[in-house]
């Protein structure tokens, strides 16, 4: 089963423990992205069972897209 980057519309395969693509990934800031790797348990992506405090990190992170593409217009960074 192939793994996606999770910034919206990305198609590119990323190992299934990465969030996203390299660009993705260093677009997000730091606090970010230092909350997905606090709250990321070893495994998670092989049981599909990430803790509560990851899947909230991560929808931070939607949040934080949503708003950063609108602020850039259009689609913002694809």
């Amino acid at each position: 089963m192939k793994h996606t980057c999770h910034w919206p519309g990305c198609e590119t395969e990323v190992p299934p423990a990465m969030w996203g693509c390299k660009p993705h990934w260093f677009s997000l800031p730091k606090r970010l992205r230092d909350r997905i790797w606090a709250t990321y348990r070893r495994g998670q992506e092989v049981t599909k069972t990430p803790s509560p405090e990851y899947m909230q990190a991560a929808r931070e992170v939607q949040d934080w897209i949503r708003n950063f593409r609108s602020s850039c217009g259009a689609k913002g960074l694809r």
